[in-house]
Formats: structure tokens, C-alpha cells, sequence
């Protein structure tokens, strides 16, 4: 049996991507997903598991953005979200330090890892 594609939706932008994820798991981890399809364009996204989809049990949804270039440097592979800030809520980086942590027991900092995927899994092929 084949399984149909993820059901995406395209977000507006990274931050709402960002924003998605620390909204929707506060309290374990998420990760994002960057891969690319085709020269020049970019998927960022995060997948969400909704139970109880008909037969399947569970209907698998990929909230992703595009981008006609790669949104952080060589090595940065690490998104630093501030929900403390009205600007600049986003930093990438390469690693964590001690002060990346200060307020990451409030909750008010989050860290979320970014993936690079070496192809598309064939799950996400309708997308393009």
C-alpha cells in the first residue's frame, strides 16, 4: 500500500515557523527539517501528527516555508528563539554557551536544532 504525501502548509515566514513550534511543544523538544528539491529553493518545516485521521490513524501535516536562499551561515545549525523581544526574536548558532542559557529554565528561550536532510523524503515530494 502506498501512503499519500504529508498535507502541507506554507507559512508566510521563518518566524512564523519558529513561532509554530515553541507554541505547539513548550515543553519537549522540536526540530526543524531543511532540505531542498530543486536548485534555488530552500524548505524549512516542522511535521505535526494529528491522531485519529480515518483508517491511517493519524493524519501527518509538514508546516514548512521556502526560501530562495539559505537563511543561516556555514556551521549554524542551532535557532535561538526570545519570546522576550519584539525584535530580533531569532538568532542562529553554531553552538550553545553559558549565556545562550540564561533564561532557558524560564521558558522564555528556546533552542531548536535544524536538520539538513541530504534529499527530500519521497513524503515530502508534492510539496514542490
Amino acid at each position: 500500500m502506498e501512503l499519500p504525501s504529508a498535507y502541507g502548509i506554507e507559512l508566510s515566514s521563518f518566524v512564523d515557523l519558529v513561532r509554530l513550534i515553541s507554541s505547539s511543544s513548550p515543553d519537549r523538544p522540536s526540530t526543524i527539517f531543511k532540505w531542498k528539491i530543486k536548485e534555488g529553493t530552500y524548505y524549512y518545516g516542522s511535521f505535526a501528527i494529528f491522531p485519529g485521521y480515518f483508517d491511517y490513524r493519524a493524519l501527518p501535516v509538514l508546516f514548512y516555508m521556502t526560501t530562495e536562499s539559505e537563511l543561516e551561515e556555514e556551521g549554524q545549525a542551532l535557532v535561538r528563539y526570545d519570546l522576550q523581544k519584539s525584535d530580533n526574536q531569532i538568532k542562529f548558532l553554531k553552538f550553545l554557551q553559558e549565556q545562550d542559557l540564561e533564561n532557558a529554565h524560564t521558558g522564555l528561550i528556546r533552542f531548536i536544532p535544524i536538520i539538513n536532510l541530504k534529499s527530500a523524503p519521497t513524503i515530502f515530494t508534492n510539496l514542490a
